[in-house]
């Protein structure tokens, strides 16, 4: 029986989400690297093909459980993890995305380009970005696609459902709207690298969790962060040295 709609999404389960994806992300490491232990025994694999790998699976198996979790909750439980039509007009909410990521990212280049360098701290770039160098230097077709679809697919959605949908939202149940997503966006820093672009990545969390409360929808945090990733995936592929 589908439990009362206001007790269905509760603090503890948004906790319990954060803590089964960082279980899942663990898990899949250690399968991972004993599978081309196995697999691949003769070949030496870069630790940048097995994180690639590693979130790839990883993603998917939080993304198959957040499947699993709606359709045992019912439909009740949709619009209290986001996953409802923004309460603001479609061509409002997709100007109100990009002038929110226009803004972050020229505030994230301030600190990436100019207040880090004036600290000797030049050149500093996230672990997302060292994948994306090492394979397209040298991998190949297959590692490349696998990464674009880490990055461009499973996971902003995993990330946004399981910080926007599940935890941000639980905490918005207790607290105002504004401290949870400060918590969250705490949370969400803290499991980038490397610690010192944690401002920058609590930056984009700030604004992510401010468009899911401003549009309402957990479609609007996805796709502003599929654009972010987009953007810093253009610049890869270019070779601008600007930020990521």
């Amino acid at each position: 029986m589908t439990k009362d709609i206001k007790s269905q999404l509760t603090l503890k389960r948004g906790i319990l989400a954060i803590v089964v994806m960082y279980a899942c992300q663990l898990l899949a490491g250690i399968i991972t690297s004993y599978s081309f232990k196995f697999f691949v025994p003769s070949k030496t694999v870069s630790i940048e093909v097995i994180g690639v790998s590693s979130a790839l699976l990883s993603g998917i198996i939080i993304l198959f459980l957040f499947w699993w979790d709606l359709n045992r909750s019912g439909k009740s439980f949709y619009p209290q993890i986001g996953l409802q039509a923004s309460k603001i007009k479609k061509n409002k909410g997709v100007l109100l995305v990009i002038a929110a990521l226009v803004s972050t990212h020229f505030l994230a280049w301030i600190y990436r380009s100019v207040i880090l360098p004036s600290f000797d701290q030049a050149g500093i770039i996230g672990g997302g970005s060292k994948m994306f160098s090492f394979i397209q230097a040298n991998g190949g077709v297959l590692e490349m696609s696998g990464f674009l679809l880490l990055a461009l697919i499973v996971g902003p959605i995993m990330e946004e459902v399981v910080f926007r949908g599940y935890l941000q939202s639980s905490l918005a149940k207790r607290i105002p709207s504004w401290a949870a997503i400060l918590i969250t966006s705490v949370i969400f820093a803290a499991g980038h690298s490397p610690m010192i672009l944690w401002p920058m990545y609590f930056l984009f969390s700030i604004t992510w969790g401010w468009i899911y409360v401003r549009t309402g929808s957990l479609k609007m945090a996805i796709l502003i962060h599929v654009l972010s990733n987009l953007f810093y995936t253009v610049i890869g592929f270019a070779g601008w040295d600007i930020l990521a």
